[in-house]
């Protein structure tokens, strides 16, 4: 009982932290930092029933890449190079600055701060709270960084967009990475949906339709004939409801197998796009990996002016819109979507968050 009231608890402020701006997230856990410790121990039972934590992978590919300070000599002809491991992106100091947003627990840095020296790396670590780690993780809103603009190499979202505002998240990784600096994302597949094409998948802002708490209730109609529950068939059911309840208090809410066509990334990745981000199709990873059954993990670079947020290059983009022909005629270039339908659409929305029936 003591575990599932753990969860539950978990379930409530995991949903809190998915429906509210961030800034309203980082005053609540202010006001009571207790909240934090709670949301951790139950997300720690989550994990430990996870085929794979996304962030083991992170660590594993930053020991690599760590020890590396030369590009391989020749590149593959086909332009890709999956396989081959590249060197972290560094200063010109030779340090490569990482910065893990929405560290949680700050696994990450827990792992790789006794080999800073080895791999020339610093990581930072920013959360609602500290965690009991004030020498690991400073308390930040994550849209809003006591970081320097243009101070960091590699930003790190591991589950980690889960305000309603996350795309805040996105513009502030832009202003603190360097130019060719590197956006590492991983996150649930089913939060991905494309409006765009028509909302197959529920659209946006619907509720996660195997959330816990959706199944089935021991009731007085049976499923088969419509008819009155005998004793052994309610028993049977109540059986199957505790087993199954079992399971959804051990996995996460999106801990089911997806298929991969399934999970559609492109409005995702081109709401980067317009936020100066490219997907990276080198340095040893796959520019979106799907092959976790939970998870699915894309790599970006900075490596185009922002055209839209907060880092957008308002002059770039007006000369852009005023181009002249031959004759001097302005130049009507297309737009992805017409500019009414810009306005109203609301990209926080390409993510769905986590919502629980009661």
């Amino acid at each position: 009982m003591r575990e599932k009231l753990i969860s539950a608890r978990f379930r409530h402020l995991n949903e809190t932290l998915y429906t509210r701006p961030s800034r309203e997230a980082f005053s609540l856990f202010s006001d009571s930092p207790e909240m934090f410790t709670e949301y951790h121990e139950g997300f720690r039972r989550q994990v430990d029933v996870w085929p794979e934590n996304p962030v083991n992978g992170y660590i594993a590919d930053i020991k690599v890449r760590g020890k590396l300070r030369n590009a391989p000599r020749f590149r593959p002809a086909d332009g890709t190079s999956e396989g081959t491991k590249y060197p972290l992106p560094r200063d010109r100091d030779g340090l490569c600055t990482i910065a893990d947003l929405g560290c949680g627990d700050a696994k990450l840095a827990e792992a790789l701060v006794p080999l800073k020296r080895k791999l020339g790396i610093e990581v930072k670590s920013y959360d609602l709270q500290d965690g009991g780690k004030p020498e690991l993780i400073t308390r930040a809103d994550v849209a809003n960084l006591p970081v320097k603009e243009g101070s960091v190499d590699v930003v790190i979202f591991c589950l980690a967009l889960m305000g309603t505002n996350w795309i805040d998240f996105v513009e502030e990784a832009y202003r603190v990475l360097r130019w060719k600096g590197e956006l590492w994302v991983a996150e649930i597949k089913s939060r991905f949906v494309d409006p765009t094409r028509g909302g197959k998948r529920g659209g946006p802002g619907s509720v996660v339709s195997h959330s816990v708490g959706n199944r089935r209730k021991a009731g007085a109609v049976s499923a088969a004939g419509g008819g009155p529950v005998g004793k052994k068939d309610k028993a049977k059911m109540k059986e199957e409801e505790e087993a199954e309840e079992e399971q959804q208090l051990a996995v996460h809410v999106d801990g089911v197998e997806l298929r991969k066509q399934e999970t559609d990334v492109s409005a995702f990745v081109e709401a980067l796009r317009k936020r100066g981000f490219l997907l990276q199709r080198e340095y040893g990873q796959k520019a979106v990996d799907m092959d976790n059954k939970m998870f699915v993990k894309m790599h970006f670079v900075k490596a185009v002016p922002a055209i839209k947020g907060k880092c957008a290059d308002l002059k770039k983009e007006a000369l852009k819109t005023t181009q002249t022909d031959a004759k001097g005629r302005p130049i009507k270039t297309p737009k992805f979507i017409d500019a009414d339908e810009e306005a109203s659409f609301n990209e926080n929305a390409l993510l769905k968050p986590c919502v629980y029936k009661i």
